[in-house]
């Protein structure tokens, strides 16, 4: 049931109406099975794992929170995590643990067959396991009270809006929002119809077309094209492209929550803009990096090994590793997410060291540096995202060779590059107005006609030249 579907809209509209006229406890009531036939249309027979990460977490919470002894806290607080990382792990990484165990035995000679096992991968189980493991280990660190009813908990780990891509919500943000009763303020059901307005144009409009365009492009490195030129640009429109169907989907899930009185977190704050890579997870994925550095960078900084504490920027490069780990089973993440954490470790070197002398800088020079700066790190980003993207070794290496070795200007990568910065300008207008911004309310006071200007024509954009809809790339997380 795809956020920009007439199924979507259909049950939306009758779960609002309900939800109007009910009291409270009700509400939350109706709201736990709404969010549960929302995932049973994906596959139903997942949602015993749901019920299961929900019973677990439950007991061990209350269990933690009912013990004055450090040893039994920890050890229920160890039982939550391991049967929710079983769950995880079984289903997202079983065959790549598998085959990879099987490649390394047969480099001796030994053949070794995998079990033949189709295990299919349940939608969302990435976001909700860490909402459920970061609930656990806030009860532990009595950030968190435990949630005193079952059911209350249950729909805080199965809220529909953000259930299959997040934002990834923690026990002290979303808890309390379900458990006291809600008020729907005006400018809320109006920044919610605009975020959902402006979701589905970044999704239908901009991913979409993007998607099609690098459909039937197909390999930009195949034989019988062979440019790199075409790479590069490949590299931008796919960047433009996850980055508008994630945020879209982050878009819409804040906006149907907030058009019932819930306030999920901002996951992304125009990252394109960004003048550093480290600014850039500041702004990207919020949800996800935040929770990277909480509950496993600042665990591994305060944890002693032989009595020395580990480098920051090892740290940063393990826990990026892990991040790529999160994204799929498959090296090509892992690589993504090494290449990610080097450039930090790198960047927080550099800084380090140039710090003072940056200061100094002033004017139009200051302009222009910051401006060489999202340069480079939007094509930093870029090749990342090639890294991304790849499906095997070899093509990836065909795509860096031609890149670096191959690269060449024609008009089929021109006509490619146009039509990506054709669909992508609103967006780039959109998050350039809003880069400073903490608040899309600032938007409604800008003069009227610029408004209905900007709302009409994104809205014949996104009829008349809409492309067909397709599943939200991070459902596969």
């Amino acid at each position: 049931m795809n956020f920009h579907s007439f199924e979507f809209a259909a049950f939306f509209i009758l779960v609002y109406i309900l939800y109007l006229h009910l009291g409270h406890r009700a509400q939350n009531r109706m709201l736990l099975v709404a969010s549960y036939v929302f995932y049973s249309a994906w596959d139903w027979r997942f949602l015993g794992l749901i019920l299961l990460s929900t019973i677990t977490d439950y007991f061990c919470s209350h269990a933690i929170q009912n013990s004055d002894i450090a040893r039994i806290r920890k050890a229920y607080l160890w039982l939550s995590i391991i049967v929710n990382l079983s769950i995880l792990g079984f289903f997202k990484y079983f065959h790549f643990f598998v085959d990879n165990f099987i490649d390394f035995f047969a480099l001796f000679g030994l053949q070794l067959h995998a079990p033949l096992w189709q295990i299919i991968l349940p939608v969302g189980i990435s976001f909700y396991t860490f909402q459920t493991i970061s609930y656990t280990i806030d009860v532990y660190r009595k950030q968190v009270k435990p949630a005193p009813q079952f059911l209350d908990y249950a729909l805080y780990v199965s809220f529909f809006p953000q259930l299959v891509a997040g934002p990834i919500e923690r026990g002290q943000r979303l808890l309390p929002q379900i458990l006291q009763p809600r008020t729907i303020r005006r400018e809320q059901v109006t920044e919610g119809l605009f975020l959902i307005y402006w979701g589905l144009f970044k999704k239908i409009f901009i991913a979409d077309n993007i998607g099609a365009y690098l459909q039937a492009i197909g390999d930009p490195a195949a034989p019988g094209v062979e440019n790199g030129g075409l790479v590069l640009v490949y590299a931008y429109a796919f960047l433009f492209q996850i980055y508008c169907d994630f945020s879209a989907y982050s878009d819409i899930a804040r906006g149907t929550a907030k058009l019932m009185g819930f306030e999920l977190m901002i996951n992304f704050r125009s990252p394109l803009f960004a003048p550093n890579f480290q600014e850039v997870w500041n702004r990207w994925h919020i949800s996800l990096t935040t929770w990277i550095r909480d509950y496993l960078y600042y665990p591994l900084a305060l944890t002693p090994i032989r009595g020395k504490n580990l480098e920051p920027r090892l740290i940063v490069i393990i826990t990026f590793l892990i991040m790529g780990l999160w994204h799929g089973a498959s090296w090509n993440f892992i690589l993504w997410g090494l290449y990610c954490g080097v450039l930090l470790a790198l960047y927080a070197t550099w800084s380090a060291k140039t710090r003072r002398f940056m200061y100094q800088i002033t004017g139009r020079k200051a302009q222009l540096l910051i401006l060489l700066s999202m340069m480079l790190t939007f094509n930093a980003g870029a090749f990342g995202i090639l890294l991304f993207r790849a499906n095997s070794f070899e093509q990836l290496g065909s795509w860096v060779y031609h890149l670096f070795f191959n690269f060449s200007i024609n008009l089929e990568m021109l006509e490619l590059f146009f039509r990506v910065i054709l669909h992508a300008l609103p967006l780039l207008i959109f998050d350039a107005l809003m880069y400073k911004k903490q608040d899309i309310q600032d938007l409604f006071y800008y003069p009227i006609i610029l408004r209905y200007a900007f709302f009409y024509l994104t809205l014949y954009l996104m009829v008349v030249h809409g492309a067909q809809s397709s599943a939200f790339i991070y459902f596969q997380f």
